[in-house]
């Protein structure tokens, strides 16, 4: 297959869309090919079904226009770190070959994201190794490969970013992405269901405010944050200027 430029790697669907669909979008509007894969249907979810996540995630993808999406179909709730579930997520990165990858941050809320943070960390360097040996599909040997970039994407737990991301341009669809889940959040006729963290009526009061935060501290609106193990570089200074103020 054609390389994706962007891949994000989740622990459940709607991972993505309610931490970095900004970026993901914005990939997108300038001509990249993005991705998303998926550790587990999220069949643990306190509200809606397999069924219905399984729409939403549909619904999701086509917003955010994505050229890839996959569902390794891990246990929700026992994302293990195993050479199983590692030699995955390899075949994963050896088949898309992405040039940045978006992981979740290490310290998180939910276990699941812990999780899934190290096994994708763990991968971004095994797939590099020439004597870690997966076959793609067809059972043919896949050649080694290590993303170029791998930065961090913050969940429920805040962290201080290596790069900030204006993402004012696509804030609206990338609350469309996030809201395509509605099975997840605050419905006004709501009854007999048990609220969750992401099922109270200020949620998204919250991660907008969040958005305009991390805006407010590169001088644009809206933006997502990002952290990196390893610093990132420029070929151009003035890219890096955002704001119109000093």
């Amino acid at each position: 297959m054609q390389p994706i430029d962007l891949l994000a790697i989740a622990a459940h669907p709607d991972d993505v869309e309610l931490a970095c669909a900004g970026t993901m979008l914005l990939a997108k509007r300038s001509g990249r090919r993005t991705g998303i894969v998926d550790l587990t249907r999220a069949e643990l979810s306190t509200r809606g079904t397999l069924e219905t996540r399984a729409r939403e995630t549909e619904d999701a993808t086509k917003i955010l226009k994505l050229d890839y999406r996959a569902n390794l179909g891990m246990p929700d709730g026992n994302i293990e770190l195993s050479r199983e579930n590692l030699l995955k997520v390899v075949r994963e990165l050896r088949t898309t070959r992405p040039t940045i990858l978006l992981i979740p941050s290490k310290h998180e809320r939910h276990p699941d994201h812990e999780a899934a943070a190290e096994l994708a960390h763990r991968a971004s360097f095994y797939a590099g190794l020439v004597n870690m040996e997966t076959k793609d599909a067809d059972g043919n040997l896949q050649e080694p490969y290590r993303p170029r970039m791998v930065l961090h994407y913050m969940q429920s737990y805040t962290f201080e970013p290596t790069v900030i991301v204006d993402i004012t341009p696509v804030f609206e669809d990338r609350l469309r992405a996030m809201q395509a889940f509605g099975s997840q959040f605050h419905q006004a006729a709501d009854t007999g269901q048990k609220e969750t963290f992401l099922s109270h009526a200020h949620f998204f009061d919250w991660l907008k405010a969040r958005a305009s935060a991390y805006g407010m501290r590169i001088g644009v609106q809206y933006a997502e944050p990002f952290w990196s193990h390893e610093p990132p570089g420029t070929q151009d200074l003035f890219s890096l200027v955002t704001k119109t103020i000093a």
